[in-house]
């Protein structure tokens, strides 16, 4: 064997080598920090694998598992928001983007976000201004709020009631009931006074799904979506 087939099959090893035990362990933390900066989140955990290694230069991955803990999605806090995938072809450097470019192709590509009722009395202390001391509670068929608000001059006692819901893409905070009660008409009983809350779009996020399931639980709703083609 002739020194240059020698030194051409050496660095063909190296490079396997390093492709196999370095690249995966650098795009964990590139993916990472791109899930971190553009969610916001207190931490996220990547783990991937490809084999060969060096498809991850080509945007390939076997397999990829991202959890992100208190992320920030849409207007929502998301408690916990995991990833699970295979097969999955995709852009990496887009994972900050808003039209669902990050991801060209997958097997499979699951996503599950759970918000907690107090990252929902969150939103709706920032977008219900005028409704101060907002408390709210939630079980299986809805999320309960209570606080007080300034109706002529005077303090009135509100308490709201609603649901989480999906349609075409985009999940809802829908107001089902509201009472005002204390104020200067006595007790008035308004519908869909607030209207309806965006929590986030899924049309408008690096990796477009479709929502499966909207499920209200004890103190929390847990969101389920997946990676369709036909995804628009």
């Amino acid at each position: 064997m002739s020194k240059v087939i020698k030194i051409f099959v050496a660095v063909i090893v190296v490079f396997l080598v390093f492709s196999q035990l370095l690249l995966p362990g650098i795009f964990q933390g590139t993916i990472a920090h791109q899930v971190q900066e553009a969610t916001q989140a207190e931490k996220v955990d990547v783990n991937l694998s490809a084999m060969p290694g060096f498809l991850l230069l080509a945007g390939h991955l076997d397999t990829v598992h991202i959890d992100a803990d208190n992320a920030m999605v849409g207007q929502v806090r998301v408690d916990k928001l995991t990833l699970d995938g295979t097969n999955v072809r995709g852009d990496f450097s887009a994972l900050n983007s808003h039209d669902g470019s990050a991801v060209k192709s997958a097997d499979r590509l699951e996503i599950t976000g759970v918000i907690s009722q107090a990252s929902l009395e969150d939103l709706l202390k920032r977008k219900l201004e005028k409704v101060d001391n907002i408390t709210a509670t939630m079980d299986s068929e809805k999320l309960s709020a209570s606080g007080t608000v300034k109706l002529f001059g005077r303090t009135a006692e509100l308490t709201l009631e609603g649901i989480v819901f999906e349609e075409n893409g985009a999940v809802y905070f829908h107001m089902t009931r509201l009472d005002i009660k204390n104020a200067v008409l006595g007790k008035a009983v308004i519908g869909n006074f607030f209207g309806d809350i965006l929590l986030f779009d899924l049309y408008k996020m690096p990796v477009r799904s479709e929502v499966d399931d909207v499920e209200m639980q004890d103190g929390q709703v847990v969101i389920k979506a997946s990676y369709r083609k036909s995804v628009i």
